[in-house]
């Protein structure tokens, strides 16, 4: 038998109700065993989230050879999206650099780990119902 708000059912007394007394008893013993569960959190759908891309940025040195473009290059990395705080996903980019991971509409804090454990400076972004945000990630290259 489950307790209902804290207390134990008294078996002692069960044994010697009278009819009419388990009859009025039944009732609420039922109410208490179907209590409506809690609604569930709410959670990611796949029709919001982040998608973006990684990138080691800067690509050349300051002196940089001509006619070489010294743009971002896509980097592979551990992308961790927070919300207050807490972790809401983790998500690896691909070769490309790019991810995409489904989260619930909310603000978020993204940040990436490049090549070498060189962290990129944290993005926020705000996630709209419906809808992928998009971000870059410009992770130092350490080339100067």
């Amino acid at each position: 038998m489950r307790r209902c708000r804290g207390h134990a059912p008294d078996r002692t007394r069960l044994p010697g109700l009278r009819p009419l007394g388990l009859l009025l008893a039944l009732p609420a013993l039922v109410m208490c065993q179907h209590t409506p569960a809690a609604p569930p959190a709410p959670s990611a759908t796949p029709s919001s989230g982040i998608t973006g891309v990684v990138v080691l940025w800067p690509a050349c040195p300051v002196e940089g050879v001509p006619g070489r473009d010294c743009g971002a290059r896509p980097t592979e990395a551990t992308v961790v999206v927070r919300q207050d705080g807490t972790v809401a996903a983790t998500v690896r980019s691909g070769p490309d650099g790019r991810f995409r991971v489904a989260v619930a509409p909310r603000t978020y804090t993204v940040t990436a780990e490049g090549p070498r454990g060189r962290p990129c400076p944290p993005v926020g972004v705000t996630v709209r119902a419906g809808a992928y945000a998009d971000v870059t990630l410009r992770c130092d290259s350490g080339i100067r």
